[in-house]
């Protein structure tokens, strides 16, 4: 749902801080491997996903990889 692209204060709504910040605290507990559980929580609490692709040439993934 949102790019990884985007810092979350360069203008994003609360929803969007809030599911990047569990995505943060995710991925400093619990690695990589946490991404889906946090994916799994934020979706629970209705805000929203994190998805990466592994395209190369991807507008929102690419530059993050």
């Amino acid at each position: 749902m949102f790019g990884m692209t985007k810092p979350a204060a360069a203008g994003a709504c609360l929803r969007e801080q809030a599911t990047r910040r569990i995505h943060a605290a995710a991925v400093t507990v619990g690695g990589e491997r946490a991404r889906g559980v946090a994916n799994k929580v934020t979706t629970a609490l209705r805000l929203g996903r994190i998805d990466l692709c592994d395209s190369t040439t991807c507008v929102d993934c690419a530059p993050v990889k």
